[in-house]
C-alpha cells in the first residue's frame, strides 16, 4: 500500500489539541500508519497562538506539530495564493497554494467549508475527517 500524503489545514488540526469532542478520534486518525502529514509554516503559528490565548503550555502542541512536515511559506506560495480567484481568507488561501505546490498527490484535510468548496474547484482531493469520523 502506497503512503497517502495529507495536507492538514488548521481547521482539522487544530481539533487535535483544542478541548473539543472529536479530540481523540481525531488524534487516532493522524495515527495511521502509511500517512505523511504536511501543513504550511502558518499552521505552527496558528498553534502556537491558540496556546497562549488559553494560557496553555506551548508543549502543549508537540505532539501534533512533531507529527506534521512543516513547508515554508514562499514568494511562490504568495504567487499561487494570490492567483486564487474565488473568494477565500487569505490564511486559507496561502494553505491551498502550499497544498497545490505539493502537487497531484496530495489530499488537504479540512472541515471548512469554503476551504473545501475552493480547494475542490482548484482541482485539489478533500477529505473531512471530523465528518468521517464523527459517527464513529
Amino acid at each position: 500500500m502506497a503512503e497517502e500524503l495529507i495536507y492538514l489545514d488548521s481547521s482539522v488540526a487544530l481539533r487535535t489539541i483544542l478541548d473539543v469532542p472529536e479530540r481523540e478520534r481525531l488524534q487516532a486518525w493522524m495515527g495511521r500508519p502509511r500517512t505523511t502529514f504536511l501543513s504550511s509554516r502558518l499552521l505552527r503559528t496558528e498553534v502556537i497562538r491558540i496556546l497562549r490565548r488559553d494560557g496553555r503550555p506551548l508543549s502543549d502542541g508537540a505532539p501534533l506539530l512533531d507529527r506534521v512536515g512543516m513547508l515554508d511559506i514562499t514568494r511562490e506560495t504568495h504567487r499561487v495564493a494570490e492567483s486564487i480567484e474565488r473568494q477565500i481568507k487569505t490564511l486559507d488561501a496561502l494553505h491551498l497554494a502550499a497544498a497545490l505546490l505539493v502537487g497531484d498527490l496530495v489530499t488537504v484535510a479540512t472541515h471548512d467549508s469554503t476551504m473545501k468548496t475552493v480547494a475542490v474547484h482548484l482541482g485539489l482531493q478533500v477529505i473531512d475527517p471530523v465528518e468521517r469520523t464523527s459517527g464513529t
